[in-house]
């Protein structure tokens, strides 16, 4: 077994081999849950802490939510006038036209409806085994060409150890496997629960070595932010889980037996510990069956598909996971022999290390192939990690940008199944939207505000006290639309387009619906905020609401920009929508630059509350959008570059890979390598110098040493923005002419701290492919583009402005000519 995982590692090597190993790797078991190593197939995920007496796999199942279905849409909190929710939005909508800001959060605080639910952990895997505990020789590696952590070390009598784990996806089954050459397994596997046993785990009748457990999750949990004498809640409806452990050993002289709830190994040549797991909880409609017995049954069948060919389950899947992650490789240079940690805190010291860089690339692609997979939810918070019943921000969909950040690197990385799961989700959350889209506003499509969860929760959180400037924003199915959007532009794939348009097309009419016409003729939003920022009245007092902030416009723009390009695509036809949506783009405004130089937030010059704030929604039609760069929008280009300087150089893990983006799609080299450096920042390993900020420590971002994001607490949406950020600095194609002709521009925005190095494999709107791009110097050397249709590009390099046409057609791999 161990050697079938050296053989799979073998074969699915990913990269240069001048690249380094796609390996991190930690010289210590996980002293927190943070310096663990996460493992998953979509499904199931799991966090390896890598310890040689004890092991502890901490286990989550992306279906295990607290809570249940809706019943029905929010309910605010109130109260309410006789004319309802709208009438509390218009009378906002008044005093504001009043001046009175405050009054109008204030009014708007009626309309909070309660919080979303938190995802939850399942079960801990502990494996006793103190015959093996000892630090010699230690290293545990996550091999995220595989899949697959290794951890390796001698025992006090020095024997030698090695302990596999990883999470099958086609096999849907967690596997463990521990073994020496020298010594016999002597090991106590066990399972514990932060959760009350529905059924505790129990052998199976006739099935040596086999538990069954069942358990429910919590039927009501409050964020962790939010006081209350009851939190957590059981006994209601909620999500019935089970999971199912098979302990095999193998050897003549092995013995297994059952005892107090565990499964006691003794002689075993090898150790191998299977887990499967279900719930009651269909992602597809969103519903729960309520059926214990047959979560139960379920999870026992799934252990007997797994166990059946158990010597097949570490094949298939590095065969699995590797036909993803090897479709892009990068080459920044050579991997150093030091483990992950020393290899931080030499490059916070600024030694260079660009091998760095492609790691926290690749990780971003790597948690993606383990967190999100056809059929299962999409990303959270957290992917799909968390060991707390109350996670922080309850490791929710925050979309307000968060979420969509998760799936930035998806379709660039060549890994477009793996955004199915958002897009299946969308077509839930937009049918839930339509009924809080006419209770709260009276209009038509649906809305989403800042948080949501499984159960496509769609109304302003808070009980009347959250603060308006993330709970008054309903403007998440605007942004979130442009998933749908960015699916076709990257895949062609009109027939998914088609499918998904009434998230679209229910995004864009409730956006419409919700324009009001202002005193100058133009339309605008009101009530409106700038997600989660504030500016200050003229008595000092922070305020969050306003009219039209530049964010609003900037998403409805965007969206009805889309819709108006793409209904002929999907066959939509309705003459009404397409008039509405003409009108609003001739009296929409665009960006404006204030008398500071900056891209202005806000409708009118008010002073910043919090100059450094990390979120940046106001730019966002320069990235995620792509409207403004140098070349479309160079004075506007010019102020979202002045906004991001005035943020200043620090902000939380997941902000410093938005504007890692940004200062891409802005080609600002420099602004990239500094952020990729603030990224990389180890804000837990020993000997890292401090960054020197006056920033408070919860808002300072980097990395654990596990290179998980530090928002901090740890968000996985650090990960894949930079993963995004990366691709973006390396190559972009997001501009279309009037002719049909795309410009791919080859290394906008390279640091300097990269001047060599290969990337293959990233795939381009337009149905494009880089299949091949070398750099020396700092200058390209060789392209080539493949196309999965015929089309014709243009392409630059380098921030240059002389660009060559070339025809790429499919089948037909297309060198691009060399510079002149």
């Amino acid at each position: 077994m161990v050697d079938d995982v050296d053989q799979g590692r073998a074969d699915a090597q990913v990269g240069d081999p001048h690249g380094g190993p796609l390996v991190l790797r930690l010289d210590e078991p996980a002293l927190t849950w943070t310096d663990a190593f996460p493992v998953g197939n979509g499904r199931i995920g799991a966090m390896v802490h890598g310890g040689t007496d004890r092991e502890r796999l901490q286990v989550n199942d992306d279906t295990c939510w607290s809570g249940a279905p809706h019943d029905g849409p929010p309910r605010p909190v109130g109260p309410l006038p006789d004319d309802g929710a709208p009438g509390v939005v218009r009378r906002a909508r008044r005093l504001l036209d009043e001046g009175d800001p405050p009054a109008a959060e204030a009014e708007l605080a009626h309309l909070q409806s309660g919080w979303v639910q938190a995802y939850q952990p399942l079960v801990d895997v502990l494996l006793d085994h103190p015959a093996a505990g000892g630090a010699s020789g230690y290293r545990r590696t996550l091999d995220l060409a595989t899949g697959v952590v290794t951890t390796t070390w001698r025992s006090a009598d020095d024997a030698p150890w090695r302990q596999d784990v990883l999470v099958s996806h086609p096999d849907r089954a967690l596997l463990l496997v521990r073994a020496s050459d020298a010594a016999p397994v002597d090991a106590d596997v066990r399972l514990t629960t932060p959760h009350p046993w529905a059924d505790a785990p129990s052998v199976v009748p006739g099935a040596d070595g086999v538990l069954v457990a069942t358990l429910d999750m919590p039927s009501h949990v409050l964020p962790d932010w939010v006081g209350g004498a009851d939190p957590v809640r059981y006994g209601g409806p909620a999500v019935h889980a089970a999971v199912a452990l098979a302990v095999l050993a193998d050897g003549d002289a092995a013995s297994v037996r059952v005892a107090d709830g565990a499964v006691h190994v003794r002689g075993a040549r090898a150790l191998r510990v299977v887990l499967t797991t279900a719930t009651d909880h269909d992602v597809a409609t969103g519903t729960l069956h309520g059926d214990r017995a047959r979560v139960a049954a379920d999870a026992r069948a799934a252990l007997t598909r797994a166990v059946a060919d158990v010597d097949g389950i570490t094949g298939r899947h590095v065969a699995d996971h590797a036909a993803l992650m090897g479709r892009v490789d990068l080459d920044l240079g050579a991997a150093l022999d030091l483990p992950l940690d020393a290899r931080l805190v030499r490059h916070a010291a600024g030694e260079p290390d660009p091998h760095l860089a492609t790691l926290a690339f690749q990780h971003g692609r790597y948690l993606t192939v383990a967190g999100s997979r056809p059929g299962t939810l999409p990303l959270n918070l957290q992917g799909i990690w968390n060991e707390r019943v109350r996670p922080p921000w309850s490791s929710n969909y925050t979309i307000n940008i968060n979420t969509e950040m998760n799936y930035w690197p998806t379709l660039v990385g060549d890994l477009a199944e793996c955004h199915e799961p958002l897009l299946a989700w969308l077509d839930r959350l937009a049918v839930a939207g339509q009924g809080t889209a006419r209770t709260f506003y009276g209009v038509r499509g649906w809305v989403a505000h800042h948080n949501s969860d499984p159960w496509c929760f769609t109304g302003p959180t808070g009980q009347g006290h959250d603060s308006a400037s993330w709970s008054s924003w309903p403007l998440g199915g605007v942004w979130l639309a442009r998933h749908v959007v960015d699916h076709r532009d990257w895949t062609g794939d009109d027939d998914a387009l088609r499918r998904h348009w009434p998230v679209v097309r229910g995004a864009a009419l409730a956006a419409l619906d919700m324009l009001v016409e202002l005193p100058d003729g133009t339309l605008g939003t009101s009530p409106a905020t700038s997600p989660e920022n504030q500016y200050l009245l003229p008595d000092g007092r922070a305020a969050s609401v306003s009219v039209s902030t530049t964010s609003d416009l900037a998403m409805v723009r965007d969206l009805l920009e889309h819709v108006r390009r793409l209904t002929p695509v999907v066959g939509d036809h309705d003459a009404d929508l397409r008039d509405a949506v003409e009108g609003a783009l001739e009296r929409l405004p665009t960006e404006r630059v204030g008398p500071d130089g900056r891209l202005a937030e806000w409708h009118t010059d008010v002073p910043d509350a919090e100059p450094a704030h990390r979120h940046q929604s106001h730019l966002y039609r320069v990235f995620p959008g792509t409207s403004i760069d140098p070349d479309t929008a160079p004075t506007l280009a010019a102020a979202a570059a002045r906004t991001l300087d005035a943020r200043g150089p620090e902000s939380t893990g997941w902000s410093l890979a938005w504007r890692l983006a940004l200062r891409a799609r802005l080609r600002d080299a420099d602004g990239v390598a500094a952020l990729v450096d603030a990224f990389l920042h180890p804000v837990d390993a020993e000997g890292a110098a401090p960054r020197g900020t006056d920033l408070p420590a919860h808002l300072r971002g980097g990395v654990y040493r596990s290179l998980l994001c530090a928002h901090p607490p740890f968000q996985i949406d650090g990960n894949l923005g930079f993963t995004a950020g990366v691709a973006e600095a390396l190559v972009q194609a997001h501009h279309q002419g009037a002719d049909g002709v795309r410009e791919v521009h080859l290394l906008p925005a390279l640091p300097a701290a990269w001047p060599d190095g290969r990337v293959r494999g990233l795939r381009l709107r337009g149905g494009l492919r880089l299949a091949d791009l070398r750099w020396q110097d700092g200058r390209v050397v060789h392209a080539v583009l493949e196309s999965d249709r015929a089309v014709v590009v243009d392409v630059r390099e380098a921030g240059g402005a002389r660009r060559q046409q070339v025809t790429v057609t499919p089948g037909h791999p297309t060198p691009l000519p060399p510079r002149g």
